[in-house]
């Protein structure tokens, strides 16, 4: 009989969250100790990828022999790059310089470049602007690292032609990978639960501080502008100690993430004819746990994003294994507009909260004074830090004492740093992306559209992980395609 990976894990939960409940009873539970904690959980994590990818590499037995000519080191670092997302972001950036030399090595022995899709042009002008948009900034006209990925990604998976089922199977490693990542998760908030000793249900419905001082934890308390000293308590927001084991501790960035790895396994169980992995419990652990972390971590676009999704994932199944898609849509659009009317305030405030409000309006006013062009790459919050000085007098006390970092929407950012010619640039990037996923009927892009479309409404600059889901769902998209344009460049 073969144990399924879901009951394997919340067997495996169970076990380690009696074991920190036992530590709590014999006292060692402390905030002191988190460190501790903080390495067993990159310990558990890196095991359970390194375990799980182990699996998949001896089931479908790869070969290291001649690896440069065939596909594994292809597949090993792509894996390794998707699978980076749920970390710090310096990682993502290792993963992208390793998955860009092995394509050039796939590339060198194959000498075949497969022409990209057309959208993927609309991608290079878009960082040609960010490129353009250093002129006159207090760096100086450069090229920005990140700026390189709008380039490097997109030309990598030009390098390499992987099957759908193959690419599939990486998918089922990242989804599994996100498995493990919400179980240290929950094991890691769970320790933290214990010894800041508070209140569940405030936990999940209040947006509450705890005092705690954290061995290492400069990286947070500088993110919330606070200056580190000797025996003084830092109060911390309560999403910290979820998930600051990863250092991906903004609910932001864990929700970009875990929302990429929501489509993928949808993706992946209506896709199970091609890969038979994947069940419903699979399924239903990764949503459960994607939606009580965004519970903890208090994540408004984590949740409405989750929503989204799930929404788009039922018009799916309507359209693949009934008749009713029309009769689906309608209801949708129904119960949607419904739901705006009923629950306007809480649409309002998630949107329109005192400081994404006031940020909005110093934007506006920044933009007035500069339309045609803008601050200049990076210098975002220079503008908006002086704007708010001006507008003092106007804007709420708790903006004034917190240095400004985004506009949180990006298409204000965006005006804000390149002027009107910045909005163009996105809105004709996004169409073009659009246009690809409707003309493909790609389902995965397209959900991701449009989760990227509410994102944009109040965050901005998730840039890397949009571009690794962009161009790992453009691949599966066109490995469906069987008359792929090869340039060859002969050998």
């Amino acid at each position: 009989m073969v144990i399924r990976f879901p009951f394997v894990v919340l067997g495996a939960t169970m076990l380690l969250g009696g074991i920190i409940y036992i530590l709590h009873l014999l006292g060692l539970v402390t905030s002191a100790n988190e460190v501790y904690m903080r390495f067993s959980a990159w310990g558990l994590f890196i095991t359970g990828f390194a375990l799980t990818g182990w699996q998949k590499a001896k089931n479908h037995r790869f070969s290291w022999n001649d690896f440069y000519k065939n596909n594994t080191l292809i597949i090993v670092s792509l894996s390794a790059l998707l699978s980076s997302l749920f970390l710090m972001k310096r990682i993502s950036f290792y993963m992208i310089a390793l998955f860009t030399v092995a394509s050039f090595i796939r590339f060198l022995y194959t000498r075949k470049f497969y022409a990209p899709p057309k959208f993927f042009y609309f991608l290079f002008a878009y960082a040609l602007l960010l490129f353009f948009g250093t002129i006159g900034t207090q760096e100086g006209f450069r090229f920005p690292d990140k700026i390189l990925s709008f380039f490097l990604l997109p030309l990598a998976f030009c390098c390499f032609s992987l099957p759908k089922k193959t690419l599939l199977q990486i998918g089922d490693l990242f989804f599994k990978t996100g498995i493990i990542f919400l179980v240290v998760i929950v094991l890691y908030w769970f320790f933290n639960f214990l010894h800041l000793d508070g209140s569940f249900t405030s936990w999940i419905t209040g947006k509450n501080n705890y005092g705690a001082q954290m061995t290492g934890w400069e990286l947070q308390a500088q993110a919330l502008g606070h200056v580190l000293a000797e025996n003084i308590i830092i109060y911390y927001p309560a999403h910290f100690f979820v998930n600051s084991w990863s250092y991906l501790f903004h609910p932001t960035a864990n929700a970009f993430v875990l929302l990429g790895g929501l489509m993928v396994v949808f993706y992946l169980y209506f896709e199970k004819n091609s890969i038979r992995t994947i069940t419903k419990w699979d399924l239903l652990l990764y949503a459960a746990l994607c939606l009580f972390t965004f519970m903890l971590l208090g994540s408004r676009i984590g949740i409405v994003g989750f929503l989204l999704v799930i929404g788009i994932a039922g018009l799916y199944y309507l359209k693949l294994r009934t008749k009713y898609f029309k009769i689906g849509l309608a209801a949708y659009f129904l119960f949607g507009g419904i739901s705006l009317v009923l629950f306007q305030d809480k649409v309002s405030g998630f949107v329109n909260d005192e400081i994404r409000d006031a940020y909005r309006r110093i934007a506006v006013s920044y933009i007035q004074e500069h339309f045609w062009w803008g601050s200049g790459f990076g210098q975002d919050r220079l503008a908006m830090n002086a704007q708010a000085e001006k507008m003092k007098d106007t804007l709420p006390e708790i903006v004034l004492n917190t240095p400004i970092t985004h506009v949180h929407n990006q298409f204000l950012g965006n005006m804000v740093q390149f002027g009107v010619w910045g909005l163009i640039a996105l809105i004709v990037m996004l169409a073009a992306i659009a246009y690809y996923a409707v003309k493909n009927r790609s389902y995965l892009l397209l959900t991701f559209l449009c989760f990227m479309l509410v994102f944009m409404m109040i965050e901005e600059n998730e840039y890397i992980k949009m571009l690794v889901f962009i161009t790992f769902f453009t691949a599966i998209s066109e490995s469906e395609k069987s008359n792929k344009k090869i340039v060859n460049l002969g050998k």
